[in-house]
Parts: structure tokens; sequence; C-alpha cells
């Protein structure tokens, strides 16, 4: 798997400059509205920052993002994030 936190090629205008923390919550919408990841099913940030090689803040300001928009939710506070989307069937 490619690193998030791989920098596109200088004048390569095909990349994607998105924030990191914008491109690891996109991929992880992806998973969830997809069904890879199954509601309440939990995702911690320190595993999707070891998995896509970002930082553990990255992986928490993607998880707030995806909080914002109701994919995922935080129960706790010192809890991890949990999928809160339900696959329409």
């Amino acid at each position: 798997m490619e690193s998030i936190a791989d920098l596109p090629m200088l004048n390569d205008m095909d990349a994607d400059y998105s924030p990191q923390y914008v491109k690891l919550a996109r991929l992880l919408r992806d998973k969830i509205t997809s069904g890879a990841f199954q509601r309440s099913e939990a995702l911690p940030a320190t595993d999707l920052a070891a998995e896509y090689g970002v930082s553990v803040r990255v992986a928490y300001a993607a998880l707030e993002m995806l909080e914002a928009n109701r994919y995922v939710l935080r129960p706790k506070r010192f809890q991890c994030y949990r999928v809160a989307w339900q696959l329409k069937r």
C-alpha cells in the first residue's frame, strides 16, 4: 500500500495536494461506506497512523472530520472512535 505521507512529484498536474488528514479521511470514508468497516468497529488512531504512514495527530484530525460528518463517533473522551455509519441495504 502506498503511504499517504508520500509527497507527489514537483509540478505533477495530476497529484493530490490535499492535506494528509483529508486524504486519510476520504480513504476511511470510502472503506466505511463500502462496508469494509462494520458498524461499531473500533478505529484506533495509533493503528491507522501506523497502517497509512502518517502521524497520530493526522489520524486524529481525519477521525474528527469523519465524526463531524457522522461517519464515526467517539462515545467517551478516552475511548477510540467507532464506525457510526450504517450500510444501506
